[in-house]
């Protein structure tokens, strides 16, 4: 299943707006640095709020794309 540019777009805000207090390699929400995310970003950021909305978002992003 694809997401059109626009969705991608709109996931892609919501996820730097949600995640801009957290420890990441890169705030900038490029399919590499979602799945850097995705991988590693638990270890720091896994008791901050909306963590959970952050990961689904970024992988909703990561399967839709590649």
């Amino acid at each position: 299943m694809n997401i059109s540019i626009g969705e991608y777009l709109s996931l892609r805000y919501q996820w730097e707006e949600m995640t801009a207090g957290f420890k990441l390699k890169h705030p900038a929400g490029t399919v590499d640095n979602l799945k850097w995310f995705v991988h590693y970003g638990h270890a720091s950021n896994r008791f901050r709020t909306g963590f959970p909305e952050s990961l689904a978002i970024a992988k909703k992003i990561i399967n839709n794309i590649t």
